[in-house]
């Protein structure tokens, strides 16, 4: 199973649908009994339900973010949070903290805050979806525990600070671009990129491959 980054709090961001870049929204944060959520200063859209200017508590997830967690009674939980890597008694706040949170129709993400020190990062590759046909057929060849590489790609036309996730100089996807510049701070010092799970191709685009970085990171 994963091993979650210890952290208590989530990076709410929303991605332009034109530009693709992503801006900061707010914090969500869970402290074992009441989440919290928080705008960033330079909010200026909504979340649906919960108004900008205020603090918002709540001793359950919030609508906006509880629908981005599958629900307990659904009979695919079970596989779902073992595409994750996940123990089925897994929360909601570790459901986020892996998944993104990703949902059709809406552009938001959720990504884990990191605390100072050691780190132990599982997230899902992104941008399957616009690799070659071998090059997806090549994650099928990827077992657990796997050594990975990140690569620089200064060239990339969306962030050019984007990271492409490698396996013997073969693409397999892109560090999530929220991540990235947490990703960065870890990878200046000793670091391993492992393979933590790899799901079948109906798990969908988005959950091929799941991967775990782990390091140091400073802040």
């Amino acid at each position: 199973m994963a091993t979650l980054l210890k952290t208590d709090q989530l990076l709410v961001t929303r991605q332009d649908p034109v530009t693709r870049q992503f801006a900061r929204v707010g914090t969500l944060s869970f402290d074992g009994t009441t989440y919290t959520f928080r705008y960033d200063s330079g909010a200026r859209r909504p979340l649906p339900g919960l108004r900008i200017g205020a603090e918002h508590r709540s001793a359950t997830l919030f609508p906006i973010f509880a629908e981005r967690v599958i629900d307990p009674h659904r009979p695919e939980r079970f596989e779902t949070l073992e595409h994750l890597g996940l123990p089925r008694e897994a929360g909601p706040f570790e459901v986020l903290a892996v998944s993104g949170g990703g949902r059709t129709g809406d552009t938001y993400e959720l990504t884990p805050l990191p605390q100072r020190g050691e780190v132990d990062l599982p997230f899902l590759v992104h941008g399957v979806r616009h690799l070659t046909s071998s090059e997806r057929a090549s994650i099928d060849r990827l077992a657990h525990g796997d050594r990975l590489a990140l690569r620089f790609e200064p060239e990339n036309p969306v962030n050019d600070r984007a990271l492409l996730v490698t396996q013997d100089g073969g693409r397999l996807g892109y560090v999530p671009t929220p991540l990235l510049d947490y990703v960065h701070e870890i990878i200046k010092g000793d670091h391993q990129l492992v393979v933590e799970r790899v799901n079948p191709p109906e798990a969908g685009l988005h959950m091929r491959l799941l991967v775990r970085l782990i390091g140091r990171y400073e802040g």
